[in-house]
């Protein structure tokens, strides 16, 4: 009888967070591999044994400061220096492909969607720091030949979110019979289904692309749009309030470019109409007690 072949294993780190869920889901689901999804503090953890002991073959990164005040918080600079201490041990010790998290907040501001050849000027510490920490992975794994993909992600929406992020704010007042209050609803914002933005991170883990990669829908949503399928879908009686285009600071126009990401092989499975529902009912069943 044949020995049964060992499953190659991935370390997945901030795999308790919004979008680690799904990506340790998406893993489970569709690929061959040993997960070990990683839920601890990495600022108690020696990275150097612990990942010396577990060798694994495959990394997603997704572990960072997000909670409140987050685009100022000294910790970016921590992950800073406890990301690269991983990237070091994990291939040190053999790692064969990783994929870590920036954002699209590196980018400088365009009327056109943004690629990942443009100029990287960030609007924020936090963004300073992942630009920083990505322009160091990029080059190291460019020098050393190993296989690393820099995920810049844009709006990502789903069940799990910030409650005051767009979405979860329209279905929570909307359902209360809120009077909801909102940014300009002419803004564009280029959102993606949490459970799209897990598959095009596994997507790039399992491709053989080094480099960076935007994480976006690569689609023209407005505000309003947005706030247009949440009152039907929830309130149609309901009201959104939005701001005036001169009351807005807010830069009008964000949307990434999605043909790099295409090209391994990504491909929507959930029109933003979809996504919403499931946010939704999953917001409907906790307001009920049902969760």
């Amino acid at each position: 009888m044949c020995a049964r072949k060992k499953k190659e294993t991935v370390l997945v780190t901030g795999a308790g967070g919004f979008i680690g869920r799904y990506v340790v889901k998406e893993l489970s689901d569709n690929y061959p591999y040993d997960i070990h999804a990683f839920r601890g503090d990495l600022f108690s953890t020696n990275l150097d044994y612990y990942v010396g002991r577990l060798a694994p073959s495959y990394l997603i990164n997704l572990a960072w400061v997000t909670g409140e005040g987050y685009l100022d918080s000294r910790e970016n600079l921590m992950f800073v220096q406890k990301s690269l201490e991983l990237y070091d041990a994990f291939y040190g010790y053999g790692g064969r492909r990783a994929v870590f998290i920036g954002t699209e907040q590196e980018y400088g501001r365009s009327d056109k969607p943004l690629s990942e050849t443009d100029e990287i000027s960030p609007i924020s510490y936090y963004a300073e720091c992942k630009a920083d920490l990505g322009r160091i992975l990029l080059k190291s794994s460019e020098v050393g030949g190993n296989g690393f993909v820099w995920c810049r992600m844009f709006f990502i929406y789903g069940a799990g979110e910030k409650p005051k992020r767009l979405a979860p704010s329209l279905i929570r007042g909307l359902l209360a019979g809120e009077r909801v209050n909102c940014s300009y609803e002419g803004l564009v914002r280029d959102y993606v289904y949490v459970k799209d933005a897990a598959g095009a991170i596994c997507r790039c883990l399992a491709s053989d692309f080094s480099g960076a990669v935007n994480i976006s829908g690569g689609r023209d949503t407005t505000i309003g749009e947005i706030a247009e399928l949440v009152r039907k879908n929830t309130n149609p009686e309901g009201e959104v309030v939005f701001q005036s285009r001169e009351e807005c600071s807010q830069f009008p126009y964000i949307r990434g470019d999605i043909g790099r990401l295409e090209s391994l092989g990504w491909t929507h499975r959930y029109p933003l109409e979809s996504g919403l529902l499931e946010e939704i009912d999953e917001i409907r069943a906790e307001t009920r007690g049902e969760k």
